[in-house]
């Protein structure tokens, strides 16, 4: 099998994909700008890997990096900032692409590349993450067996404290305050709305705020709802409450509050767990109401990862390509994505 590059390979996300794809077998360069960074992720990897400087924004250092590879894997952030330059070279390339983002803009960006990695052969999984990935496939499950589509969803992210946190993470959290979110049912406003969410053990009920997400345009087909939230919880109340502060201000002060906001959340890092949650509720104009979760109370940063090696994996393996654009759900198949996430220690609860 050609080997799996992974951009940002050496970041939060990216070293868990990159981690999860040498357990399964698979050889892994490392790409990012800084060259040393790489190289030492790599050697910490095995023999079978190597790293490479590569900037997943310049159209020739892609093309220069991807050259040889099966699969391209983008874990580099933040996605508002990445552009078309990687999915362009991977077409050209004939490489297939994956990411993991939760941003709703770059996971309408890769479907407007669909047609071209459809007429390549090829296939772009996006979204092989916590957002959207996990919470479809939790979705499609709650949905099996009712012969009526729902009429609401709401998804929940709920962040453990003690995650180690990425500065483009942070970034494009802090991007969604305040900002309008076109919902089918409205305008909705990030980081508003506060309500309450019963989350599984050991977390138990949490407030939780408005999140922007690729749920607002891939559930209302896929499940017949008209009506979605994506909602985000912190697990210190302070975190939720900092959020919540930072939307009720003039946007002109926001990045000067948010840099504050990070520096001044540093020493809480070690509080809490390093675990989180993905919970999908259903419910119907009958007053039925059916839901679906993953949680952990450690660990929950590989939880998210997982997808997106898994469906880096398949592409590599050539065993599930599926031509255009597709979520991590369309490619593996929700119920087989659900399955592989138990055996790795996430099994689903309350579906």
């Amino acid at each position: 099998m050609k080997p799996v590059i992974v951009f940002g390979g050496y970041g939060t996300f990216g070293a868990h994909v990159a981690r999860e794809l040498a357990r399964m077998g698979h050889a892994v360069t490392i790409a990012g700008r800084d060259r040393r960074k790489a190289e030492a992720a790599a050697r910490a990897l095995g023999p079978r890997h190597r790293g490479v400087a590569a900037d997943v924004t310049i159209a020739e250092s892609c093309r220069a990096a991807l050259a040889g590879h099966a699969v391209a894997v983008s874990c580099a952030g933040p996605f508002s900032a990445l552009g078309e330059a990687l999915l362009r070279e991977c077409v050209a390339a004939r490489c297939h692409y994956a990411d993991l983002a939760d941003d709703r803009a770059h996971a309408a960006r890769v479907r407007g590349w669909s047609g071209a990695f459809r007429d390549a052969g090829l296939t772009a999984a996006y979204g092989c993450s916590s957002l959207p990935g996990l919470s479809g496939a939790l979705a499609l499950l709650a949905r099996e067996g009712t012969p009526m589509p729902p009429r609401g969803a709401r998804v929940t992210l709920f962040i453990g404290n003690a995650n180690p946190k990425g500065m483009a993470a942070v970034r494009s959290a802090a991007e969604v305050i305040g900002r309008p979110i076109a919902a089918p049912q409205g305008t909705l406003h990030g980081f508003a709305d506060p309500e309450t969410v019963a989350l599984p053990p050991p977390f138990g009920r949490r407030t939780v705020l408005n999140f922007d997400g690729a749920e607002y345009d891939l559930f209302p087909p896929l499940l017949g709802v008209s009506s979605v939230a994506v909602k985000v919880g912190f697990e210190l109340p302070a975190a939720r409450l900092a959020f919540a502060a930072l939307g009720a201000l003039p946007s002109r002060h926001r990045p000067r509050a948010t840099r504050l906001l990070i520096a001044l959340g540093s020493p809480t890092r070690r509080l809490g767990r390093s675990g989180g949650a993905v919970l999908v509720e259903l419910t119907w104009p009958d007053g039925t109401a059916r839901r679906a979760a993953l949680a952990c109370e450690e660990k929950g940063q590989r939880m998210a990862a997982l997808p997106c090696a898994l469906a880096a994996a398949a592409l590599a393996s050539g065993n599930r390509v599926r031509p255009g654009a597709a979520t991590a759900y369309e490619l593996l198949g929700h119920r087989e994505l659900l399955q592989a996430m138990a055996a790795s220690g996430f099994p689903v609860t309350g579906a």
